[in-house]
């Protein structure tokens, strides 16, 4: 679970499939969709490069502000702490110069929430994503 600090609180993201029936209700999209319907990203036609365009558009960042509140309230249930997160709440104390750095912790939440675990990866223990892909570049053939 990854956390981020947000109203002088500690708060911990969670996503589980308890969550995306309430993220397809209250944003309108599917965990897929995210990209482009909350995180606002999208690949410039002309240079082939991925550019993150939330910032102008408020109706996304509304909808950061709720997915937060609903991956917020997930992550205090799950550690025991009541999960009393609205999205006024969460839209109030989000500082426009940190929602960047916010849908960037949730998009990866979500990243790490629809990646797949092998039995022998989760025998293993946490994997190093990076230093995965770069080791699987210097196998020959590869």
């Amino acid at each position: 679970m990854t956390e981020i600090k947000i109203g002088g609180r500690t708060i911990p993201l969670m996503l589980t499939c308890m969550e995306m029936p309430v993220i397809q209700e209250e944003i309108g999209c599917t965990a897929a969709q995210m990209r482009t319907e909350v995180f606002g990203i999208q690949m410039n036609e002309e240079t082939g490069d991925y550019e993150i365009h939330m910032m102008e558009d408020s109706e996304k960042i509304r909808k950061l502000g709720v997915l937060l509140r609903i991956m917020g309230n997930a992550g205090l249930e799950e550690a025991g702490k009541e999960p009393d997160l609205t999205d006024k709440w969460v839209l109030r104390r989000m500082k426009p110069g940190m929602a960047l750095a916010f849908a960037i912790v949730a998009m990866t939440e979500v990243n790490e929430a629809m990646s797949m675990e092998t039995a022998e990866e989760a025998e293993k223990g946490p994997v190093d994503e990076i230093l995965r892909e770069e080791n699987a570049k210097k196998e020959p053939g590869k």
